[in-house]
């Protein structure tokens, strides 16, 4: 039925170019291996797909309205290399929109936001461009939220600023309660996080200057109870940072700040909490790096970033550095060493983020103490460290 479902949309494609004033396809392959200490049973090597940035397959494409407007859609679906199978929870998890855009109005845009999902536009904020040790890493992958049901309308640029605002509905008679289906898919996962969607909603501002930039990013996701049950995954997040380049080297500073008021042990999925601690209800974060353009075709990143939770949850910190060279236009290697500190009850680790949620090393639940997929906690444990390094290939048409 998959295989049926993507030779339709490649058959339409020829049918569309007639239509449409553009049709374009487009793409990326990430493979690569990863090495890890600290994983139950010792260390590991693994073949990895997406760990400088996830593999994507997608179409897109703009009709001309006349006066300066123009429909717009795309289709984007996730990737693994390495088994070939789609990701994000559903065949265009990625992104599945429609909309309008105009110059002078801005751009409107309805659909499956998955990967676009606003918070997720942190990654200009992040020395390492939200690779496999970034800035994701010590928020259990928060930052790659995702949402259906979205609303979002971005504004034209006035004076360098710009605004974007997005509104992602429950679909439920309950107003931030999520109905049975409606659950977005997120990396890592085939059911999405709970069993429905709660209601999502947020807005960014940024300013661009020659050589500056500023963003402030407010985001909240409600569990499928129209709760913030838990601070990883369902929560507010206020994030707010900037970027200055000076010749060849661009610095970064960034903080965010999360909170899960209605916290509990359903939102956690029962997971136990570390000695003397109770569930976390905010974690402030903070970071700071650089990037070098050492040649044309060489360049370096290296940053470190800090998370403290609240409710005696200790803090850790992540130390990285990695490196990319271009072989051509399309095509760069890349490597990237990652080592995570953390406090006596603090076990962060450097999986994905859903690999390593919170709760106890050994739980196995679907969102709070164990891996998805999986019987074993990927962490370190609490109050250790952790090192992975990963090389790999990434090639784009």
């Amino acid at each position: 039925m998959k295989r049926t479902i993507i030779a339709a949309v490649l058959m339409s494609i020829g049918v569309m170019a007639h239509a449409q004033s553009s049709v374009t396809m487009y793409g990326r392959l990430d493979a690569g291996l990863q090495y890890r200490t600290g994983v139950p049973g010792g260390n590991v090597l693994q073949a990895e797909s997406g760990d400088w940035g996830e593999s994507e397959f997608g179409i897109k494409g703009a009709e001309d309205l006349g006066g300066g407007t123009k429909a717009i859609f795309k289709l984007e679906m996730g990737l693994n290399v390495m088994n070939g199978n789609f990701g994000n929870g559903s065949l265009f998890g990625r992104e599945a929109r429609v909309g309008l855009t105009n110059d002078t109005y801005g751009t409107f845009k309805i659909g499956n936001a998955g990967a676009a999902e606003i918070s997720q536009d942190s990654w200009d904020l992040d020395p390492q461009l939200m690779q496999q040790y970034a800035i994701a890493t010590l928020v259990r992958g928060r930052n790659w939220a995702q949402a259906g049901n979205s609303v979002e309308y971005t504004s034209p640029v006035f004076a360098g600023l710009t605004f974007k605002g997005q509104y992602d509905l429950a679909n439920s008679s309950t107003w931030n309660a999520g109905s049975p289906g409606s659950a977005p898919g997120q990396l890592g996962t085939t059911s999405g996080f709970g069993s429905a969607q709660g209601r999502s909603d947020g807005f960014k501002l940024q300013y661009n200057g020659p050589s500056i930039e500023l963003q402030a990013i407010y985001d909240e996701i409600r569990d499928q109870y129209g709760k913030f049950s838990n601070v990883y995954l369902y929560s507010r997040s206020i994030l707010a940072g900037g970027t200055y380049a000076l010749g060849s080297v661009k610095f970064y500073v960034g903080y965010q700040h999360l909170a899960a008021p209605d916290a509990s042990e359903a939102g956690y999925d029962n997971a136990a909490t570390p000695v003397g601690a109770s569930l976390p209800t905010a974690v402030d974060h903070e970071w700071g790096g650089a990037s070098w353009q050492v040649t044309s075709a060489t360049a370096l990143t290296a940053a470190i970033y800090h998370a403290n939770a609240n409710n005696g949850n200790g803090n850790a910190t992540l130390y990285t550095l990695g490196g990319t060279y271009n072989l051509s236009r399309r095509t760069f290697l890349y490597t990237e060493l990652g080592y995570v500190r953390n406090s006596s009850t603090s076990n962060i680790g450097l999986g994905n983020g859903y690999g390593d949620p919170y709760g106890t090393s050994g739980a196995t639940n679907g969102n709070g103490g164990g891996a998805v997929g999986s019987s074993i906690n990927e962490g370190p444990g609490y109050g250790r460290s952790q090192f992975a390094a990963n090389v790999g290939i990434m090639t784009q048409f």
